[in-house]
């Protein structure tokens, strides 16, 4: 303990290190989103880019985060990554901060589920994305988001992410970019074997 000897005890130490991976990671998530959110009601979704993160304090305590959200009057599709932090200091066996079991699923408030996943991807992430339809009407938080884990860490466990939503476009706006792109390619054509 000798290198930490600046620091009064262990709690401050702790709340320091929280602090600044809380700013490491609200840093990480890039300038276009305004703020961090915990669970709760997030609004219309659509067009929104909402970066999310909780602390959990203890060992051995279950997560389940409920970010609910709607869905404006178009479908749309609804992306959501999230990661957990690993914290270990030397050559212990139990992490600092760390998440088990740790999954994300979207469902709606009916429990039809759109998408889950569990197992992380090369990066340490975990992703999923699903074609939803617009909210139900007068069923604000119709759609949700769900953090699942238990923490694994003798501090608990951090985790954070990022949801958005982006409209999808209608069948007929594509029909009519194919039609348009199509005569496009027979103008192009005719002009080719034009004599002269």
């Amino acid at each position: 303990m000798e290198s930490l000897h600046y620091f009064r005890d262990w709690g401050v130490f702790m709340k320091r290190m929280q602090f600044m991976l809380a700013l490491a990671l609200a840093g990480s998530m890039g300038s276009a989103v305004a703020s961090t959110v915990g669970p709760g009601y997030l609004g219309d979704l659509v067009g929104q880019n909402v970066s999310i993160a909780h602390t959990v304090s203890g060992l051995g305590t279950p997560i389940v985060d409920v970010y609910s959200f709607d869905i404006g009057s178009f479908a749309s599709e609804a992306i959501a990554t999230s990661v957990k932090v690993k914290l270990q200091f030397g050559s212990g066996n139990t992490p600092v901060y760390d998440i088990s079991n740790f999954a994300i699923t979207l469902q709606d408030m009916n429990g039809t589920i759109y998408g889950t996943d569990s197992t992380f991807d090369s990066s340490g992430a975990l992703d999923l994305g699903a074609i939803l339809s617009p909210s139900a009407i007068g069923a604000p938080g119709f759609y949700q988001f769900v953090v699942t884990g238990t923490t694994a860490g003798t501090a608990g466990g951090i985790y954070a992410g990022a949801l958005s939503a982006a409209p999808v476009p209608e069948p007929k706006a594509w029909m009519t970019l194919l039609a348009g792109l199509g005569l496009i390619g027979m103008m192009v054509e005719r002009t080719k074997h034009r004599p002269g």
